[in-house]
């Protein structure tokens, strides 16, 4: 996946992601340029709307059962724990392994629901956000065609969130924080 910096303007301060270390760093608004994208491609710029005015999103049916096999949720869950485990080595590596498009699911909405099966829903795994979305998004085949990963930042707090907008949806029935974050950074293919 590729990184595109959204730096931003928040009470007269700069802020952006750095995309080796995944930390929030805080620079002068005169020097923000520096720090931002220059090119966002077209799905990233439509994504970036729907997070702007989130209530465009379509409402995917989270009610629609999935049929998983083993097989599926196995692999998933090697993923998700792999993930956690180069999360604790290396940021910029994490992402360099999910960034390695291995599809299993059709769409984020049935792997997420897969995560969840597995307890791994933002209900019980609250500090699991990044994890779920890198896992998601390296599990799903409309991800790679349409999905954005976004990282936001709760400002001026500093509190990070990751989620995903994939076509005019957000897939995650258990994600509800994510319209209170502005996004600094985006993941995409």
């Amino acid at each position: 996946m590729n990184y595109y910096s959204l730096a931003k303007e928040h009470r007269n301060t700069g802020w952006y992601l750095h995309p080796l270390t995944g930390n929030l760093h805080q620079v002068c608004s005169d020097a923000l340029s520096q720090f931002q994208s220059d090119a966002l491609p077209k799905k990233v710029l439509d994504a970036l709307q729907y997070c702007q005015f989130p209530y465009s999103l379509q409402s995917p049916d989270f009610e629609q059962s999935y049929a998983l096999d083993e097989k599926q949720l196995k692999t998933l869950d090697k993923f998700y724990e792999r993930i956690v485990f180069l999360r604790k080595i290396n940021y910029w590596l994490v992402n360099r392994y999910a960034g390695s498009s291995q599809p299993i699911f059709d769409d984020s909405l049935q792997a997420f629901q897969a995560l969840a099966q597995q307890n791994r829903s933002a209900l019980s795994d609250r500090q699991g956000c990044l994890n779920r979305t890198l896992a998601v998004a390296k599990s799903s085949i409309e991800f790679k065609k349409s999905g954005v990963l976004f990282i936001g930042a709760d400002l001026p707090v500093t509190n990070l969130h990751a989620w995903i907008i994939e076509r005019d949806y957000q897939p995650d029935p258990w994600d509800r924080s994510w319209i209170n974050y502005l996004p600094v950074a985006a993941y995409a293919y």
